[in-house]
């Protein structure tokens, strides 16, 4: 198996470290914050060429945040949300919502461009169109043929493929936009990950408790798979792996379980209430306390003990077979 030589992550920028960046958005989410973190780690180790597509982008900020973009400090996600009575009963996404007001202070663009951002909301690329990241934006459902020429693109990125419940369909129209010596960056959940959450639990805690916890989560990645069974589907597609690497663990799966998603809609609301002199000042303290502690998690293999050290998901970084 060959490997993929590229330069690191983007640096951090005016003194902050890349864990720093992604509590600074996703603050009052910092178990989020730390998987984003290994995230771009990862994303770091391979060079992303154009012509690029972002596939399942979301808001982009992931990526504006992983290509060396940097915020004001009174920014968050938190501010443009909704739904939030919704969140846990009725399990609605807080942050597709229309915001007409959303600004995300950029105080330093990206080192490079993304030339096509494409969601299925729209909503979400209406935030991602104010980050100067993409070229272009792509309203589409990704489980149906994606509206690019063949071979389109050098580099396709895509870290919620597990989202699509087309995935043989969705990896073939992979294979036929990519160039012939084009890459395949996808991070995938594995299956491993039941073995690590309180899924298990439901006879202990009930069916109440793990909906609180999970939020429907698990129901929102219909085709999450083994590693083996990841493999199977890129080989069915006539995909070759190039590298492969695992990015977290069972630790990291203990500690993201649960984090802080029940009482999120509630930290939201309480810090969405606040005067912006006194949030902007929680904030800052809120991050010098957590960013020591989450810093010795944000490493792709964390383990804490026996069978903790299973991956739970991986990076795999594909090419057309018989392109080498």
């Amino acid at each position: 198996m060959s490997t993929v030589s590229a330069p690191p992550p983007a640096p951090a920028l005016h003194s902050e470290t890349l864990l720093r960046r992604f509590l600074a958005a996703y603050w009052l989410r910092p178990e989020n914050a730390f998987w984003m973190t290994i995230r771009s780690m990862l994303l770091g180790r391979v060079e992303l060429t154009s012509p690029s597509i972002d596939l399942c982008c979301g808001d982009g900020l992931f990526t504006f945040l992983h290509a060396g973009g940097t915020l004001s400090p009174e920014f968050d996600v938190f501010h443009a949300v909704g739904n939030l009575d919704q969140v846990s009963r009725q399990h609605a996404d807080m942050f597709d919502v229309p915001d007409a007001h959303y600004d995300p202070q950029v105080t330093r663009p990206p080192l490079g461009q993304v030339d096509v951002g494409c969601d299925l909301k729209p909503n979400l690329l209406a935030k991602a169109s104010t980050l100067g990241l993409y070229r272009s934006l792509v309203q589409h459902d990704s489980n149906q043929p994606l509206p690019f020429d063949d071979q389109a693109f050098a580099t396709i990125y895509c870290n919620a493929i597990y989202w699509l419940t087309n995935i043989d369909a969705a990896l073939r129209e992979l294979h036929r936009v990519l160039r012939p010596d084009g890459r395949i960056v996808l991070q995938v959940k594995l299956a491993t990950l039941d073995n690590h959450t309180l899924t298990s639990t439901a006879p202990q805690l009930g069916p109440a408790a793990l909906d609180v916890i999970g939020r429907g989560r698990r129901a929102c990645w219909p085709t999450v798979a083994t590693a083996d069974g990841w493999e199977e589907r890129f080989a069915a597609a006539d995909l070759a792996i190039v590298d492969r690497a695992p990015l977290a663990t069972g630790a990291h799966a203990r500690i993201w379980d649960i984090g802080l998603r029940p009482i999120a809609p509630l930290l939201v609301r309480m810090a969405n209430g606040l005067t912006p002199a006194n949030r902007s000042a929680i904030k800052a303290d809120w991050l010098d306390l957590l960013e020591p502690l989450l810093a010795p998690l944000a490493t792709p293999d964390l383990a804490f003990g026996p069978d903790s050290d299973e991956p739970v998901e991986m990076q795999y970084v594909l090419e057309r077979r018989g392109a080498a």
